[in-house]
């Protein structure tokens, strides 16, 4: 059995780190992957683009813009480009000199920590890149079933037609992760929610000119309680949540609203917080 299910079936609220340990170190590098698994994190959230010459990279922006010293598309980016860069330099002179990573290299990381969970984001989408985005998927998918690795991963993605090519490709192997509201995965033209997991809910509204509105989540970090069930009890879905700074009261209120798992910027404190809780050991 997948060991994202075993978690859920052991009624433990999971910490997945977002990015590593994106609030101290430099996002979706080797150093903030450390350091969330010498924290404890039950599992990384991480997220995955293909380079012009076909190579895997972490990277969460569809350009390298805002974590590097570098401008420029990912996808319009050569891997030897793009390692050229400076991924350490924004956070601290400390970092100064630290890569972006390929994720043979996450894997090269992760690898030796059976128990660590990896929910991996595809970002590149068939909006944005093309058809491309599938191949991005099934490089995945083929790197961490050569390592054995298959039964620690979970895939999300913003775009629906990548939730469902890997649905239809690989049926129920891989659990998914989607987002609520639906309109958050690109107005998918079908029920995406029948072969999700979990589904990530922001408190937000579509606007008229199709741009989404962020404003309520500044005003209410949660989406209400009665979207918390629909999204449980309705749509058979495991809730999380990905806070823009965790606190012990939205964490507990996420808890009471019945979320099962949290995307958190700062491992440490957000098990510090699970433990005053009550809720992790």
């Amino acid at each position: 059995m997948n060991k994202f299910l075993s978690f859920i079936r052991s009624g433990k609220i999971m910490m997945a780190a977002h990015r590593g340990d994106k609030d101290c170190r430099p996002e979706n590098t080797l150093p903030a992957f450390r350091h969330a698994i010498e924290l404890g994190s039950d599992g990384i959230e991480t997220d995955i683009h293909q380079t012009k010459d076909g190579v895997l990279v972490m990277m969460h922006d569809h350009t390298v813009d805002r974590t590097t010293d570098g401008t420029g598309k990912v996808c319009e980016m050569t891997l030897s480009e793009i390692r050229a860069l400076d991924a350490g330099i924004k956070k601290g002179e400390e970092y100064r000199g630290t890569k972006v990573p390929t994720f043979e290299e996450f894997l090269d990381t992760v690898e030796p920590y059976p128990d660590l969970l990896l929910n991996l984001e595809i970002k590149d989408y068939p909006e944005v890149e093309g058809d491309s985005c599938y191949g991005t998927a099934d490089k995945v998918i083929a790197a961490v079933e050569r390592r054995g690795m298959g039964d620690r991963i979970m895939f999300n993605c913003f775009s629906w037609k990548v939730l469902k090519y890997v649905h239809d490709k690989y049926g129920d192997r891989y659990p998914l992760h989607g987002f609520y509201p639906d309109f958050l995965m690109h107005d998918p033209e079908i029920d995406v929610f029948p072969f999700l997991t979990y589904a990530c809910l922001f408190n937000c509204v579509k606007l008229p000119d199709g741009r989404v509105d962020w404003s309520p989540r500044k005003k209410e970090e949660l989406m209400p309680a009665a979207d918390f069930a629909k999204v449980k009890n309705e749509l058979g879905v495991e809730p999380c949540v990905c806070f823009a700074k965790d606190t012990p009261e939205l964490m507990s209120e996420a808890v009471a609203r019945g979320a099962t798992m949290f995307t958190c910027n700062d491992p440490e404190r957000a098990i510090a917080i699970l433990k005053d809780l009550g809720l992790r050991s």
